[in-house]
């Protein structure tokens, strides 16, 4: 018995399903024929005024942002929301439909136009649905891709924040014929796709009533403020930690002896290495005349600290091989002598007389015992005194006439590359800690 009552009320559902759905569809191409039989798509709603357009910007993801072409790429999601008096019904005449969803083509759909945009329309603008309501509320949601020029401003790149305007606004009805308002305070970031060069900050929303030159009538616009904060570890990591250690290793070739020749040759690959540090950042950045990024300021001043470091180099090259060549005696006793006990330089008689004597028991314990050759030298500068003597203070000073002249311009050479380093290492670590201190303030 069972079996046999079961299968008749199957049965009978089925064909309760099957009746309420042809009701349903009967309903609907009822509705769709009461709506649009006489709907004209291209002729905007006249509803007594200016047509509310109330509009909602959602952002999905960030897909570039072009910092030499300042360009921004982003996927959005736009929601419309107007009201059409041509499609307003009384839902119990339809079997209670209350909304239908209708493709978009079928309708008059606002035209919402991205001012500073790239491409001249909105890509899928009539390619997706709307939703409309028996009130004649229309409501048409649909993503796009907008590619819009965004001004960019990389002085503190890369620890900058840049803010993106997105104007929307209608190209060809003015204020009093379509009004456009912002549906919230704020655009909508809930539903972001994280990016992995920038941090969304905000999206605020500022709608706008302009004239334009060219026409008697205002034209309202909506303007989304995208603020973006860059993330600068990865530029940490890659340029200014490399660059940093690059900038300190030319210290390395104040430590190379004259006779390697590779001072020069060292101090050339590491201004090499900073060009192209410099390259990368140039390429990275919008080539702008107003203002000079910090990071470029800051490979800007180590090139010129290692340039003049090569410079210094060739110098001390040019010292360390002038030979025989008489070395002024002021030269002799400021760069050799005094400048050596500054830069801990060991300096050792060169090969002649040392270069003061002002001991009077020291001179006459050498004439009496002439027994090494510093005495036998001293003994042949008695010979004529007014060569080798000058008197000062009653003291005899010794002259050093036959200094070994080549081993005196090596000397001068360490001196002044010594100066050199030191300078060098007051000059780097002050510019250095100035620099990332400025960055750690931008931060």
């Amino acid at each position: 018995m069972y079996s046999t009552v079961c299968p008749w009320i199957v049965s009978l559902l089925l064909c309760h399903i099957a009746g309420i759905a042809c009701q349903t569809t009967a309903n609907q191409q009822a509705l769709h024929a009461h709506l649009f039989t006489s709907y004209d798509s291209g002729e905007k709603p006249y509803c007594g005024g200016a047509v509310n357009v109330t509009l909602d910007l959602a952002l999905r993801q960030v897909i570039d942002l072009d910092e030499p072409l300042q360009i921004l790429k982003a996927n959005v999601w736009i929601r419309l929301k107007w009201q059409d008096c041509r499609l307003v019904w009384n839902s119990s005449h339809f079997g209670g439909i209350e909304s239908f969803v209708v493709p978009v083509r079928y309708i008059w759909v606002p035209d919402i136009t991205l001012y500073d945009g790239i491409s001249p329309e909105l890509v899928g603008f009539r390619d997706f649905r709307s939703s409309l309501h028996s009130d004649g509320t229309v409501s048409y949601n649909f993503p796009t891709l907008t590619e819009s020029v965004c001004t960019l401003d990389v002085d503190r790149f890369p620890f900058d924040q840049q803010t993106c305007p997105l104007v929307f606004g209608s190209w060809v009805y003015d204020g009093t014929q379509m009004d456009l308002v912002n549906k919230s305070p704020a655009g909508d970031l809930w539903s972001a796709v994280e990016h992995v060069e920038w941090t969304y900050v905000s999206m605020r929303a500022e709608r706008h009533v302009l004239q334009y030159k060219c026409c008697l009538e205002p034209y309202s616009d909506v303007t989304f403020y995208l603020t973006l904060r860059r993330k600068p570890k990865f530029y940490q990591n890659s340029l200014f930690v490399p660059s940093a250690l690059i900038t300190v290793m030319a210290v390395l070739g104040y430590h190379l002896p004259v006779e390697s020749g590779e001072k020069v040759s060292l101090q050339i690959t590491v201004m090499l290495s900073l060009a192209v540090f410099q390259q990368l950042v140039s390429d990275k950045l919008p080539p702008s005349a107003d203002s000079t990024p910090l990071i470029a300021k800051y490979f800007n001043f180590s090139l010129c600290l290692v340039g003049m470091t090569c410079l210094m180099a060739v110098v001390v090259i040019a010292i360390h091989y002038q030979g025989n060549t008489r070395m002024p005696d002021w030269l002799y006793n400021i760069g050799v002598l005094r400048l050596s006990k500054i830069t801990l330089v060991c300096v050792e008689h060169l090969n002649g007389v040392p270069e003061q004597i002002q001991n009077n028991n020291h001179v006459e314990n050498c004439r009496k015992h002439k027994e090494n050759s510093y005495c036998d030298k001293l003994h042949i500068m008695e010979q004529s005194p007014k060569e080798y003597y000058s008197i000062q203070s009653g003291n005899p000073v010794i002259k050093a006439p036959n200094v070994d002249y080549e081993e005196a311009w090596k000397k001068l050479a360490i001196v002044v590359d010594r100066l050199c380093f030191f300078l060098f290492i007051v000059v780097c670590c002050t510019g250095i800690s100035v620099f990332f201190y400025h960055f750690q303030v931008q931060m």
